[in-house]
């Protein structure tokens, strides 16, 4: 096998900001992949960008990724973008985002007419999924899920080494699975779904409850007992105990699922068992899809992967608990191997190697 390289232009949109950046890849004579991402810029989004504000901010992402690395277009093989929400992949299409609203958008055809180089678009979750095949831990591993945790919940399955989008591209929703029947809201209009109970707005919401019931009177006296405690611990004495669950308390209005993830590393009760809990909801869900789908790994991405340790424990056990093991002997759950710009890579993996078949 003889050794090639590939620059692709990477462009991974999400709700709140987009990245532009160049991926190169390598691939050695022994067929082992390398990536390098550089030229990195980000444009902030929002729910009211629009189309047009999307598209302003690509322009400019991407003209500041040339100006950072003084790279050419003729050194450019393709553009990968991933796309928040219903995609279209084989034409490129961006059908629907529930987050802003944004639909019937020919971002590929656009991106192409522009820059005149072949486009690759798809779901950031399916993108972030191949991704892991193409670049990542399943390399070598044909049936998996990839689950996306951060501000939302979502899957992206890869069937018999390719990716399965479903019918209506709506595979591997499992953010929407219902794991705490009659739960909390969620976004879709049900009640108790995946999404509603363990993504990072979700785990700041159920560290704040907990921490407004342990500061009641209705507080299980043991957890209560065991929080005072860290909070003495971490304050030297210095402060009263009514002065210390104040503290606690404002404190726990800005915390989010990141800064919560550390109190659990420092011994924090309240935050331990948050965390705990997280794990046993994705634990739960996880064990559907693989007795379902007699899957080979499950892989643990987004922002709150972050936390990966700290709720991988309860995860597991309760992934084993519901498991039929029988059929399922050797799956195991892991986090990511893409690390925190597998957005980036997803995107610069559907224009290395298409799972689509198409230019």
């Amino acid at each position: 096998m003889t050794s090639q390289n590939k620059k692709i232009l990477a462009l991974d949109l999400g709700g709140s900001k987009m990245l532009s950046a160049f991926v190169e890849v390598t691939v050695d004579g022994k067929g082992e992949r390398a990536t390098k991402l550089s030229a990195i810029s980000k444009r902030p989004l929002s729910k009211d960008s629009g189309k047009e504000g999307v598209w302003n901010a690509i322009l400019s992402a991407v003209d500041e990724s040339f100006a950072k690395s003084e790279e050419k277009w003729d050194a450019i093989d393709g553009i990968g973008v991933t796309i928040p929400g219903v995609a279209d992949p084989v034409r490129g299409f961006w059908k629907y985002a529930p987050f802003s609203g944004i639909s019937n958008f020919p971002i590929g055809d656009e991106l192409q007419l522009k820059y005149g180089r072949p486009v690759y678009a798809d779901n950031d979750v399916n993108a972030c999924a191949w991704g892991e095949k193409v670049f990542g831990v399943c390399q070598n591993v044909d049936n998996y899920v990839w689950i996306t945790i951060s501000n939302g919940i979502g899957g992206g399955l890869v069937l018999n080494g390719r990716i399965f989008p479903g019918k209506f591209a709506g595979a591997a929703e499992i953010g929407h699975f219902n794991v705490v029947e009659d739960g909390e809201l969620c976004g879709c209009g049900n009640r108790g779904c995946l999404e509603a109970t363990a993504a990072g707005p979700a785990i700041a919401r159920a560290y704040r409850k907990l921490v407004e019931k342990t500061f009641s009177n209705d507080a299980d006296p043991e957890l209560r007992r065991e929080w005072i405690n860290y909070l003495v611990k971490n304050n030297n004495g210095s402060l009263s105990e009514a002065a210390l669950l104040r503290d606690a308390l404002d404190a726990s209005s800005g915390a989010t699922a990141a800064t919560i993830a550390d109190e659990a590393r420092q011994g924090n009760p309240l935050a331990t068992k948050v965390f705990r809990d997280t794990g046993k909801y994705v634990g739960r869900a996880a064990s559907w899809a693989t007795n379902l789908l007699n899957l080979e790994k499950v892989i643990i991405g987004g922002g709150v992967a972050g936390a990966f340790d700290v709720f991988y424990p309860s995860l597991w056990e309760t992934f084993q608990k519901c498991l039929f093991k029988q059929a399922n002997q050797t799956v195991t759950v892991e986090k990511t191997g893409l690390g925190y710009e597998a957005g980036l890579l997803g995107a610069a993996a559907l224009a290395f190697d298409n799972p689509y078949g198409h230019a």
